[in-house]
């Protein structure tokens, strides 16, 4: 493997930290952190670009919320200043790590993402269809894998094409964060009560993150494809799709990637793992794929309108902007597009109005 230097000196510049800050405020120029930030530019770029050549950098205090669509999960956001400096270092990083990923990973991988992902899985379904044996889809899913993954197997993996001590301070500095665990026990099952584990874990949330849930991941792929030789395999982060021709052949795979996920990242898979005859529907990235057709999950969908009913409710009393509401709007109008869906379509468009009622309104129907 390639061995990369100097890549600090690249990373720690004026220049770097600018780009990493014209990449970090995209589409969020106007929110409180970017315009602080970007009022006194110059200082604090000079402040961050001192911390890290001083080696006096330390991470803020992220802010740490619950997320409930499309399912309850614990988000981390980073102070501004921070994903600055982390929008600076993917920039000097992923043109190194993207070198070896794998060509059908499609999570977080500019130009590809969930939609190419699903044409490309039933492209896969439609040539084995035609094939004369029966063949078989294996979905594997790994359990907790941001909450999960150790920290010591995040540097090793981050730290395999470098060979910069320097860069690797700054690798561990981002992940360990203000030190606080971000580890789940295996068996949680409700994220929100549950005790925090050291020394595994990320921040999810953060480029830093992205990143290093594909570099990590990136030699079970090539394991997959090399190793056992999997005709068909692709993945979407933790998210893994492969096709082979028999369903003993599926499950054997199955196991071998169990195995190896145990033996070397410390992981292994959870109960949505599953071998599925082709030709029936297979759910990933939140759809329902069939060789000739895609749908949403009915989970999905249900949710789908549920965000619709709250985005219209909270329009109404003030507290939810018209931006946002329109950009939530055309967001699902994208994701049906591609989805065989007519009739949700048509229905969340006809049903779809933001009315919003002002305080005499209100005074005057509790009146009435």
């Amino acid at each position: 493997m390639e061995k990369h230097s100097h890549i600090f000196e690249r990373f720690a510049t004026f220049e770097n930290l600018y780009d990493g800050y014209l990449l970090a405020r995209r589409n969020k120029r106007y929110s409180g952190g970017v315009l602080q930030y970007s009022a006194n530019l110059e200082e604090y770029i000079i402040n961050d670009l001192n911390r890290l050549l001083w080696k006096t950098y330390e991470t803020g205090t992220p802010f740490e919320f619950m997320e409930y669509f499309p399912k309850k999960r614990i988000i981390y956001s980073m102070p501004f200043s921070d994903r600055v400096v982390n929008a600076a270092a993917y920039k000097v990083l992923w043109p190194i790590y993207s070198k070896s990923f794998y060509e059908h990973s499609y999570g977080s991988v500019p130009e590809k993402g969930a939609l190419r992902a699903v044409k490309k899985l039933q492209e896969w379904m439609q040539i084995t269809e035609r094939k004369p044996q029966q063949w078989y889809i294996g979905k594997m899913d790994i359990t907790k894998f941001f909450f999960r993954l150790p920290v010591e197997v995040q540097l090793r993996e981050l730290g395999r094409p470098l060979d910069d001590n320097d860069m690797m301070w700054f690798l561990e500095t981002a992940i360990k964060c203000d030190g606080r665990p971000f580890g789940l026990p295996l068996r949680c099952t409700d994220v929100t009560t549950a005790e925090r584990v050291s020394g595994i874990g990320m921040q999810t949330g953060s480029l830093i993150s992205q990143l290093t849930a594909n570099v990590v991941l990136t030699p079970v792929d090539h394991y997959i494809k090399r190793e056992i030789r999997v005709p068909y395999y692709m993945r979407y982060m933790d998210d893994m799709i492969f096709l082979t021709p028999s369903k003993s052949q599926a499950w054997e795979t199955v196991g071998q990637v169990d195995d190896y996920l145990q033996e070397n990242f410390g992981l292994q898979l959870n109960e949505k793992t599953a071998v599925i005859p082709v030709g029936n529907p297979v759910e990933f990235v939140g759809r329902k794929v069939y060789p000739g057709r895609v749908e949403l999950r009915k989970s999905t969908s249900l949710q789908l309108k549920k965000h619709i009913a709250y985005i219209m409710e909270h329009y109404s009393t003030g507290e939810l902007p018209l931006d946002y509401c329109k950009n939530v709007f055309q967001s699902y109008l994208g994701l049906l597009k591609h989805c065989d869906c007519e009739s949700l379509r048509n229905k969340i468009i006809n049903d779809f109005v933001l009315v919003r009622h002002t305080e005499n309104e209100n005074q005057i129907n509790a009146t009435l």
